[in-house]
């Protein structure tokens, strides 16, 4: 062995030494590095959590109490999951041309449990239900059903998974103020139909005349009730007994007592007196249905009960429809006392309601916020020309109810002060903006609202509405300028010189006043079969006052060529056309027959009778004539 050769074993040993000291070292760091890393992502770990919550890109675990798995595992397939998607949307494109909807829909319920937190999908499956696939359906049911399945796809589904999306809530807006309360579908009126008998078994029957506070507090009643029922029905010891009365002739505490209810504890239009009925079916009747009714009727008094209904109801309202009573409340405070049975009310609802749940999102779109707005205003001015309904349902075929949309005058200053208060917050920065108006953007369409609202509420003939008239005819002489900023020439003259120019001008010609005069006893009309009584009375003097101020200017009219018949002539043809006009329901004939004078009731009962025979025997069940439209006494 040479000399050299213990040197080169000492210089290995001490690299080899010096290289496992580096490893240590590096391993050392490396763990205290780790240590140091895992330490800072446990302390980041709560704001990214909150960013991702926001950003939704993870689920609300205390909002939706465990994924169903069949969505927890689409979510766990992996890279998988995107050629999934793929094949999924090419396969739906497919079956939409074949029209093989059932498989369609089951695909598209698929696809959204593949991508639960992706909103375009849950927007794309919804539209394609309520618009592509109803229209090619031939029957109103059929249709109906397509339309709420893409409503129930986005509110019950889509929405629980993107809480803080706020274009679901604007598509949902959309279908309900586009698809149900538009004209544009064939078949809008049956969707009307169906949603107004579904929420009036909800949240009960109106009553007739019923004022915004009565309106607000039936509402707040259903916000306070107990929101765990079983919990409160276990530990309210009354709350059980009138429970146990109840399942004693077959009622359980669930939604089939309000459908009970609905049909057989009507209070405001119910129309089963003027049924005609055979002894059998009277004696079928009088056995578990009566005996459900006496039950019910003995525990109407007991508050326990009322509190029972209003519980039920918060429950339908929260798990079925996932609206929230306490929202519905504030917006009837903000807004007046909407019907919950119109379609514009829904719309209204998910536009604030997810402007609200929304606000401060980062994925926010202010488009979508903006949307907001304006469906407010489509809701409140679509109100006002048609939001006072009249239903009378047909709980078997609901879309075969009748159903009246009515104007109500209480939501034109509701619609003025929401004018008011957007257009401050949107354009008050605005140099052109000026304070007290609703701001550029919003003049033209205020403006052209408040000219209708003051005809609207002059018409009732009510001494308050046509004081509430003035205020806005005098707010548009304010604020409605000309370019020059001066008073515009048809503001120049006293309020009641402003409606004799934008109504009575009208009565200057035979055929106006007559189109007038007509149109204001026709709604006379229809206010009394709809129990509205002061409100017929005013329309009839409102009519009797146009009728005269036409009369007394062709006084010179000597072959009487322009002279209009008396107003006792009129109305009795108006009456006679609407006891024989198929589209008036029996219980309004009724009312409307009772409040006609004994000699029009003579006058046309003759002509009357043999129609409105002929259409209450096509109703199923059907009503009796005789009871409908009773002979008049001393009739010839």
């Amino acid at each position: 062995m040479s000399k050299t050769a213990p040197t080169q074993m000492e210089e290995h040993l001490s690299a080899r030494e010096a290289s496992r000291r580096k490893e240590l070292l590096i391993q050392i760091v490396s763990v205290l590095l780790a240590v140091v890393l895992v330490i800072g992502a446990g302390r980041i770990a709560r704001p990214v959590n909150k960013i991702r919550r926001e950003c939704q890109m993870t689920f609300d675990k205390q909002k939706i109490k465990g994924l169903p798995p069949d969505v927890t595992l689409f979510t766990k397939l992996g890279t998988l999951r995107g050629l999934a998607i793929n094949v999924a949307f090419t396969r739906l494109e497919k079956l939409k041309q074949e029209n093989r909807f059932t498989e369609l829909k089951q695909l598209s319920d698929t696809l959204c449990k593949m991508i639960p937190r992706s909103p375009a999908v849950w927007s794309y499956s919804a539209w394609n239900m309520a618009y592509n696939i109803s229209v090619c359906e031939y029957t109103n049911e059929a249709r109906w059903r397509w339309v709420y399945n893409g409503i129930t796809n986005l509110r019950n589904l889509g929405l629980v998974y993107n809480p803080k999306n706020i274009t679901l809530y604007k598509e949902l807006a959309w279908i309900f103020h586009h698809k149900i309360g538009d004209r544009l579908d064939d078949s809008h009126m049956a969707y009307k139909r169906e949603l107004a008998v579904q929420m009036q078994i909800i949240l009960g029957e109106p009553p007739l005349g019923q004022t915004t506070e009565e309106a607000i507090k039936a509402m707040s009643e259903i916000r306070d009730a107990p929101e765990d029922l079983e919990e409160w029905i276990k530990n309210d010891q009354e709350a059980s007994a009138v429970v146990a009365k109840l399942r004693e002739v077959g009622l359980e505490p669930d939604f089939k007592l309000l459908v009970f209810v609905a049909r057989h504890m009507m209070k405001y239009s119910d129309f089963t007196p003027l049924l005609q009925k055979s002894q059998d079916e009277i004696d079928a009747v009088g056995t578990l249905v009566e005996k459900q009714q006496k039950a019910v009727g003995e525990l109407q008094s007991i508050p326990e009960y009322k509190t029972l209904l209003a519980a039920i109801r918060r429950k339908v309202l929260t798990e079925k429809l996932n609206m929230q009573p306490d929202w519905m409340v504030e917006l009837m405070k903000d807004y007046g006392p909407i019907d919950w049975r119109s379609p514009f009310a829904h719309s209204m609802y998910w536009a604030t309601y997810g402007d609200m749940v929304t606000k401060g999102s980062l994925n926010i779109d202010p488009a979508d916020s903006m949307n907001a707005v304006r469906f407010i205003f489509f809701a409140l001015n679509n109100m006002a020309r048609m939001g006072d309904i009249i239903l009378e349902p047909d709980y078997d075929k609901p879309n075969k109810s009748f159903i009246q949309m009515l104007p109500d005058v209480r939501f034109i200053r509701p619609m003025h002060e929401a004018y008011l208060k957007f257009g401050k917050e949107q354009f008050g920065d605005d140099p052109k903006f000026i304070p007290g108006t609703s701001g550029p953007n919003y003049l033209s369409g205020h403006r052209n609202f408040l000219l209708e609202g003051i005809r609207q509420l002059y018409l009732t003939g009510e001494k308050d509405r046509i004081e509430e008239a003035k205020e806005y005819y005098f707010y548009l002489r304010k604020f409605d300028r000309d370019e020059k900023g001066g008073i515009k020439p048809q503001y120049k003259v006293s309020f009641d010189e402003f409606v004799y120019s934008n109504i009575f001008e009208a009565l200057e010609t035979y055929g106006q006043a007559t189109t007038l005069i007509s149109q204001s006893l026709e709604r006379s009309l229809t206010e009394a079969a709809n129990g509205n009584t002061e409100e017929s009375v005013a329309r009839f003097q409102v009519a009797k006052k146009w009728w005269q101020h036409y009369m007394k200017d062709i006084d010179n009219d000597r072959n009487a060529r322009r002279n209009l018949e008396p107003i006792g002539t009129i109305r009795r043809d108006i009456a006679l056309r609407f006891m024989t006009f198929p589209y008036n329901s029996p219980l309004q004939k009724n009312r409307v027959w009772l409040s006609l004078d004994l000699p029009t009731r003579q006058a046309i009962y003759d002509s009357a009778y043999p129609q409105v025979e002929k259409q209450c025997q096509a109703f199923k069940p059907p009503f009796d004539p005789d009871k409908v439209m009773p002979i008049p006494p001393e009739h010839g």
